[in-house]
């Protein structure tokens, strides 16, 4: 799935510096010399994704799997290939010998020398080599779709990391104007009590909204600097505290039809696609421990010299056949295929459940988009409803008619609201990353 529409809010993106900044600033006074320091002016998501593949260890992990898988399998592969060896050897010989029974003893010093060459090939082992590197072949193939996912998932957390500093930092700026209007509020109430319109109860209630107010910030700020944090250790890296985050929050359409997104998710999950090589690798190790009970063809070949002392080398050469066939093994390869049909059924049902794990991860996470758009659209209209009565009850204070009491319900109505729609608008976000995860189609 693509993403079909993207609406920025606010019409266009915005650069975040203010709380931001001074949340970048603490954080950066931790020392941890496991994380590389990144000296860059702007953090977009697309680059914070980038950084994480070069930085985080898990892709590290992932790439070594890979790595590892393949040499199983040149291991595998190499039984087609010819053995070459080469030996040499020095013999120094010295004491008493008896060459026959009647000739008596004989003090006897000598050396000999001898090389060689010699070589074995297999030549038929009725599909034992084939079952083997079908196997270790399927298995590179899990471990290169088990990377593929993890760099899925460590990219969806960046971006997940990533929106929820973008929703911190606009909780603190709800939380700032919220204290402004606060403040505002105190000194428009001790105004009307110095003339006499209000009593001191009402600057005794500013007073108190106020410190409710700084309390509620002192929290956002806080927040932000763990939502940093959590941010830069998804990542794997340290940011510098002069490093500035565009607010990338987007609104989107989603049209694809949930049945199509099923589909795409059995056909392009990259751990579906690891489990299915894992299953193909078990069938073949069945194939390649039945076949232990047939018998192995080999050619066998040598070219040696040899001679005592300083006498020059003499030549020889040997070629052979080698037909081995197991009689009786003590059992030991049918409970080999015993075991070999066992793991298979174990990676089939492996199969099965992930294959219902991945279809209900895609429609939650499906629903949860759909209802983040809804609850989007209903907070929007909040907002706006918020505002409308906090201007009322504004002027309807100042006019004398109001209650500071008023004024506060009203305040906090509206940042509960702008609250609530920066909530929405970061779970319609995050909905879209973990919908495009389950999907596979991460770019």
């Amino acid at each position: 799935m693509t993403r079909l529409l993207r609406i920025p809010e606010g019409g266009g993106s915005r650069i975040v510096k203010s709380a931001l900044v001074a949340a970048l600033v603490l954080g950066y006074a931790r020392s941890d010399a496991q994380y590389a320091t990144v000296d860059i002016d702007t953090l977009t998501v697309r680059r914070a994704t980038e950084l994480a593949v070069a930085y985080h260890p898990s892709v590290r992990g992932a790439e070594a799997g890979v790595r590892s898988a393949t040499g199983a399998y040149r291991q595998a592969f190499s039984a087609y290939l010819p053995s070459l060896s080469f030996n040499a050897s020095d013999t120094h010989n010295e004491g008493v010998f008896v060459f026959t029974p009647t000739s008596g003893t004989r003090n006897q010093i000598y050396s000999t020398y001898a090389a060689s060459f010699s070589a074995q090939q297999t030549v038929f082992d009725f599909g034992r080599t084939i079952g083997r590197v079908s196997a270790s072949s399927n298995l590179v193939d899990a471990s290169t779709m088990d990377e593929v996912a993890n760099r899925n998932s460590l990219m969806m957390n960046v971006e997940i990391a990533y929106f929820t500093v973008m929703q911190t930092v606009r909780v603190v700026r709800v939380n700032e104007e919220a204290v402004d209007a606060a403040q505002r509020h105190l000194t428009q109430a001790r105004a009307f009590y110095s003339v006499g319109r209000r009593p001191q109860l009402d600057v005794t209630k500013a007073e108190v909204d106020l410190a409710n107010a700084n309390v509620n910030l002192i929290r956002a700020r806080n927040a932000l600097q763990v939502a940093r944090v959590q941010l830069e250790n998804t990542i794997g890296v340290r940011l510098l505290p002069s490093v500035v985050l565009p607010d990338t929050f987007a609104v989107y359409a989603v049209s694809p039809r949930l049945d199509s997104l099923r589909s795409e998710a059995l056909r392009r999950r990259p751990e579906l696609l690891a489990a299915h090589a894992r299953m193909g690798a078990s069938s073949a190790l069945i194939t390649a421990a039945w076949t232990q009970h047939l018998p192995v063809l080999s050619a066998t070949g040598s070219y040696n010299w040899s001679n005592f002392e300083t006498s020059p080398l003499y030549p020889r050469w040997v070629a052979g056949l080698t037909l081995s066939l197991p009689i009786f093994q003590g059992f030991a390869i049918d409970a080999q295929v015993q075991q070999a049909e066992a793991n298979e059924e174990i990676a089939r049902a492996a199969l099965d459940q992930l294959t219902q794990s991945v279809l209900l991860e895609v429609e939650q996470n499906y629903l949860s988009l759909e209802e983040a758009q809804e609850r989007l659209a209903a907070t929007v209209k909040l907002v706006e409803q918020a505002e409308q009565a906090l201007v009322l009850a504004e002027r309807q204070y100042a006019a004398g008619v109001g209650t500071q009491l008023d004024v506060t319900d009203a305040q906090l109505t509206r940042s509960n609201a702008r609250i609530t729609n920066i909530q929405a608008l970061f779970d319609l976000n995050s909905s879209l990353v973990r919908l495009n995860r389950s999907v596979g189609l991460m770019p």
